[in-house]
């Protein structure tokens, strides 16, 4: 159901849906094209009419250019002009700005259910959300004038987008040949694990995804059935589960169905949604193919609201624009430029800037790899009770010291906690862990405000982390019953438990500290 017209406008809504307007090539064979921006309706394989923008570039008579399709988010929108509110605010709508004026076509389209477009949100189903991208390219090579070519009906296409629109690349790339390079920033390897690890359900997320969808008014499609609707009670259902798993990349890699496009992943390590996790997986996925594939591990990504998150002072999506990849600065959009340079237009080289790997370490500083380091020491946990019911409700979190940090440091990588028995009866997560780190002035802070439910029993991988430690500071880990990540899942068990096992930590890199000036 959509919002009255003059509502959508109200609430600067500019995806409203898109009239026709597609400019008459017939006479332009010859001569120069102007650099303009116009709507247009395309009709998926179903029928289903997609609102989009074309953005024409500038073109010297007989001069063609590759194709870039943008993708948006999840309650977002296409880019609808320059001045539109994705293109002036939003990563991926700056970075397609950016490539049009660099000389691409650009293709911003409304995902269905989104925006001008018809139909209901389907969750990323390859049936209709991938075969819609194959669509749009299909519309593109009928309907612009020099694309362009690898072969006849084959354009030279690159993607670009986030979260929601990052995995619809990550899938139409597996499904479509005729994608040569993508961008997918900030989006999940597997949709159920990112969303409910061990099937505890991150409600604050929920309750964020489902909001934007009320806020703008649109149809949520399945993510408001009762499957869904019944995962509010903080474990999520198995249905939801089986279908978000299918609807995403590890699927696909399972079958031995990855990718082939070149691929420049950019994730966030502050992201509590798709943490860094998600873009180290997509990664390993995509190398055991061909294709180049580069991951930038920014700080920003998926931010929670305020005061379950600090705010980072930054635009909507959070995201810094210049990180820092050992001795180089690397602005993103130029990167992301860059990769198109190399990739589309292929000229060699352009995108030798780019690193195969940089993680940052805060908004100054991060490391350039090749891959990540191996785990650090394994250390014993020493006991330490925790009481579930009220630890981090009504008491404090518990931190239980594991390492004293000699040295200037940068620690980057997961930590996994293994414990020698379980928490308690039943396979109820009882407990939520964080690694931590406390300082010599004796506060303690979450590294990268990550979050993750401890299993019962086994083993439990904590989402991977980066940060420049100081002499003197103690990791740890930092657990209690509750979580405000994970509102509606805290344990409600009296008896204190013990944490007996073992933990192997993250990679401790020696790193040259900082003078103060440079701080």
């Amino acid at each position: 159901m959509r919002l009255p017209a003059l509502l959508c406008l109200a609430l600067l809504l500019a995806g409203c849906a898109a009239r026709d307007n597609l400019p008459d090539y017939s006479a332009s064979a010859g001569q120069d094209l102007p650099a303009t921006w116009y709507d247009a309706v395309i009709s998926a394989r179903d029928g289903t009419r997609l609102s989009a923008t074309v953005f024409q570039p500038a073109l010297k008579a007989g001069e063609t250019a590759p194709l870039i399709v943008h993708t948006h988010g999840w309650g977002g929108w296409r880019v609808t002009g320059p001045e539109g509110f994705y293109g002036k605010n939003m990563m991926s709508g700056r970075a397609a700005l950016k490539a049009w004026k660099a000389g691409y076509w650009v293709l911003s389209y409304d995902q269905r259910g989104w925006g001008g477009s018809d139909g209901r949100i389907e969750m990323m189903d390859p049936r209709f959300e991938v075969s819609d991208a194959s669509a749009v390219i299909d519309w593109a090579t009928a309907h612009l004038p020099r694309l362009r070519m690898d072969g006849p009906g084959d354009p030279r296409v690159g993607m670009l987008g986030e979260s929601y629109g990052g995995a619809v690349q990550l899938l139409a790339a597996s499904e479509d040949r005729r994608i040569d390079a993508i961008v997918p920033i900030a989006t999940w390897y597997d949709l159920s694990d990112a969303l409910a690890p061990g099937g505890q359900l991150k409600m604050d997320w929920g309750g964020v995804l489902l909001g934007l969808g009320i806020a703008t008014g649109y149809d949520l499609g399945k993510f408001a059935q009762a499957d869904y609707l019944h995962s509010a009670s903080g474990r999520m259902a198995e249905p939801v589960r089986a279908e978000l798993a299918a609807h995403s990349l590890a699927r696909y890699c399972a079958e031995g169905r990855r990718p082939r496009a070149d691929a420049l992943l950019i994730q966030g390590l502050r992201d509590t949604l798709f943490p860094l996790d998600q873009g180290l997986q997509i990664r390993q996925c995509l190398r055991q193919g061909s294709a180049d594939v580069r991951l930038l591990g920014m700080q920003g990504g998926h931010i929670l609201p305020p005061p379950l998150q600090a705010w980072s002072g930054l635009p909507p999506f959070n995201n810094e624009p210049v990180i820092h990849c050992g001795g180089r600065a690397i602005d993103l959009y130029q990167g992301i430029l860059a990769w198109y340079e190399e990739k589309l237009r292929q000229r060699p080289g352009a995108a030798d800037s780019v690193p195969s790997l940089c993680v940052s370490l805060d908004l100054d500083q991060g490391l350039a790899l090749d891959e990540l380091p191996a785990p650090g020491p394994v250390v014993a946990l020493p006991p330490k009770p925790v009481r579930p019911v009220s630890s981090g409700l009504l008491q404090p979190r518990t931190f239980i010291p594991l390492q004293q940090v000699a040295e200037p440091s940068a620690l980057l990588g997961s930590a996994e906690i293994r414990l020698a028995r379980p928490l308690g009866p039943g396979d109820q997560a009882l407990l939520f862990a964080s690694l931590a780190i406390r300082g010599a002035d004796g506060r303690t802070r979450v590294l990268d405000e990550q979050v993750k439910p401890l299993l019962n029993q086994g083993a439990t991988r904590l989402n991977a982390v980066s940060a420049s430690l100081a002499a003197g500071d103690e990791i740890g880990l930092l657990v209690s019953g509750f979580s405000g990540q994970y509102l509606f899942n805290g344990s409600w068990k009296f008896a204190a438990v013990d944490l007996q096992g073992e933990v192997q930590l993250p990679a401790l890199l020696p790193l040259q500290p900082r003078l103060a000036a440079d701080r």
